[in-house]
C-alpha cells in the first residue's frame, strides 16, 4: 500500500463560551454528531490511520474521542504545535509520518487547507469535520477524495 496521509479538521465546535479561551472551546452539538459519523466513513473506505498526530486543542480531542470506537488500532500523539500552526510547523510535523501506511493529522484551519494546497497544489475546501485523503506517488503527493459530513 502506498504512503497515505488524511488530512482532518476538527469537528464544529461551540462559541457559546465567550470567556472560554480558543484552544479550550469543546464541540457543539452538531460537531458531536460529525465526529463518530467521519469515523464510520472513514472505515467503510479503509482510510483507518495508524498514526494520528493531532493538536492539543480541546476541539481536536474531543473530535478524536468521537471517532475513538474506529481508532483502537491507531497509535495517538498528540501535538501542541499543531493547534493554529503554519504551514512549515505542520510540514515538521509531518517529518514523523508514518513510512508506509497511514497518517492522520487532526488539526484546524487555514492550515488544513494550505496543507493540502501546498503538498498537491490544488485548493480543496475543509469545512468542518471534513477529511482529505492524500496519496504519495512517484510524482508527489494527489488528492484521492475530500468527505465532508454534509456529503455523506
Amino acid at each position: 500500500m502506498p504512503r497515505r496521509l488524511i488530512v482532518m479538521r476538527h469537528a464544529d465546535s461551540s462559541r457559546d463560551y465567550p470567556n472560554m479561551s480558543d484552544h479550550d472551546r469543546p464541540l457543539n452539538a452538531r460537531g458531536q454528531r460529525d465526529a463518530p459519523r467521519m469515523a464510520d466513513a472513514l472505515s467503510k473506505r479503509d482510510w483507518l490511520p495508524q498514526l494520528v498526530l493531532v493538536s492539543s486543542a480541546r476541539r481536536t480531542l474531543e473530535t478524536l474521542e468521537g471517532m475513538a470506537p474506529h481508532m483502537d488500532e491507531a497509535r495517538i500523539d498528540v501535538r501542541p504545535e499543531i493547534y493554529h500552526a503554519g504551514i512549515s510547523t505542520l510540514l515538521t510535523q509531518l517529518g514523523d509520518m508514518l513510512g508506509g501506511g497511514t497518517t492522520m493529522i487532526l488539526g484546524h484551519n487555514p492550515g488544513s487547507e494550505n496543507l493540502i494546497n501546498h503538498l498537491t497544489g490544488e485548493w480543496r475546501e475543509m469545512q468542518t469535520a471534513a477529511a482529505a485523503l492524500l496519496v504519495e506517488t512517484s510524482d508527489g503527493w494527489t488528492v484521492e477524495e475530500v468527505l465532508r459530513p454534509r456529503e455523506l
